[in-house]
Parts: C-alpha cells; structure tokens; sequence
C-alpha cells in the first residue's frame, strides 16, 4: 500500500507557493492555468489544511489560490464586528489575486461569510460556488464548545487546547470516517494550531456567527451554487439539509452519508467537478 503524503508534502508536490498582500495570505499553485478556484477554510483551520482540495482542483486544471482566514496563519486580524466586515475581507482576498476568479470554495464558517456575500449579491454571477459544512443550524455540541472557549482564560484555555489529550479528542469527535489519510490529516492539522492562530482571534469569528447568524433569507437563484454536507456532521443538526433547501432551493446539494464536519479530508472527491 503506498504511503500517505503529509499535507506538507502535498504543498510541496504542487510547488506551492506563499504570498501575503495587504495582511492578506494565501498560498497559490499551478497558476499558469486559465480557469481559477479560490479556497477558504473555516475558524481554527489553516490554508495547508485545504492542500487535498487543492491537489483535487490542480487536477482538474485549474490554478488553485487557498487564503488564511483573518488572525490565522499569515493573515492579519482585524476588528471585525458585523459580516458586512467579514465580506468586505473576502472581497479584498479575491482582489489581491488580480485576476477573476470561476469557483469559490468555502469551508464551515467560511461559508457563512459566502453566504452573506450572495444574500447581499455582491458576488460576480459567473462565479459558481461550492459551500462546503454550511452551519446554519449550530448542534448542541457546538454551543457547548463555544461556551467553553468563550470562558475559559485565555492562557489556560490555550495550553488545554493545544494539549495532546485536547488533540485526540478533537480528532475523534470531529471525523466520523475511517479513512486513514483523514486521521492522519487532522492529527496533523492540529499539531500546527499553535504556531498559527490564537484562541481569541478563533473566538471573535465564530461569536460573530452566533450573534449575527447570517442564514436569513432566500438566495437568488442568479448564483450557481453546490452544497456538500457530511451526513454524520455533529457541529449541525439533523435539520440543516432541510434549512439549506429553502434558503437555496436551487442549489445541488450533496450529502455524504459517512462524514462528519471535516469534508476537505473525510469526502474530498465528493467535491464537485466544475
């Protein structure tokens, strides 16, 4: 059986490389192709976690730009306090390529922030969009982790999170596959945390989705939009299909029987061929 790569060997195979513009990073592959896709992760992810979807859409000839959320990685926090300003980010993110982009792939918060964008239509219409874990409908679970990191002390808080034990349980609670490379995958994901993100910079993001959850009101259907959700997903309830279906009743929506929230990893070639 071959070896899985690493996601720093996956970056290294596609010749990756880094730019940061206006404290906005991202990391860029195969740019010589005519057709682009710009990929976002969600709150406490990173722009290497993406590096399967990334390899994915190289493969199908497209060159491939992957961003830091805002206070992750190499992109800047800023004082965010309404979507409007999170859009405006997202906005500038795709500027700061200087070219059009064709896909727009989001990942879990991210795709709150997509979502806004196209409820606002501020979106450029030939634009398709791929919105991957949408969370419209936060699960127990969820609230209950964003009470924790909320009131917990930053400094304790960080040091338990970062924590081998905290690791593992992470990794076991969020993936519901078995597959070996999405085990391996997370677990290295999760070794990075500490060096590219900060518990409060996480928190002002996702208390920004509870506070001002953006899932309000119908999408026009002047937008070409995918939906991919994970069938065993425990950060959503069992209503959110159905949630996603009368915001965006023209949407495709895919779901994944055997995964949870971690798609870019768990069913990355369940990601749609545009």
């Amino acid at each position: 059986m071959a070896k899985i790569p690493t996601l720093r060997q996956i970056y290294q195979k596609l010749n990756c490389q880094e730019k940061t513009k206006d404290g906005i990073c991202w990391i860029q592959c195969n740019t010589r192709s005519s057709k682009t896709v710009a990929i976002f992760h969600g709150v406490t992810g990173g722009k290497i976690d993406m590096m399967p979807l990334a390899e994915r859409y190289v493969g199908l000839g497209y060159a491939v730009y992957v961003f830091d959320l805002p206070g992750h990685g190499g992109s800047k926090m800023l004082p965010f306090r309404t979507y409007d300003d999170m859009a405006d980010w997202m906005m500038r993110a795709l500027v700061c390529l200087g070219r059009p982009v064709d896909v727009l792939i989001s990942n879990s918060f991210s795709s709150s922030i997509v979502y806004h964008l196209m409820r606002k239509e501020l979106l450029s219409e030939s634009m398709k969009v791929i919105m991957g874990c949408p969370t419209p409908d936060p699960s127990r679970l969820a609230d209950v982790l964003q009470g924790l990191s909320n009131h917990l002390p930053h400094k304790l808080g960080w040091s338990v999170y970062n924590s081998k034990p905290a690791q593992k349980i992470r990794v076991a609670a969020a993936l519901q596959t078995r597959r070996e490379d999405a085990w391996q995958w997370l677990s290295e994901s999760e070794r990075y945390k500490k060096e590219t993100l900060t518990l409060d910079d996480s928190n002002t993001l996702t208390t920004l989705l509870y506070r001002q959850n953006p899932y309000q009101g119908v999408i026009s259907d002047i937008y070409d939009v995918s939906i991919v959700i994970g069938g065993k997903d425990n950060i959503i309830t069992a209503r959110t299909p159905e949630i996603i279906c009368q915001l965006i009743p023209h949407a495709q929506l895919i779901v994944v029987p055997e995964a949870g929230h971690i798609l870019h990893f768990e069913a990355v070639e369940q990601y749609p061929e545009v």
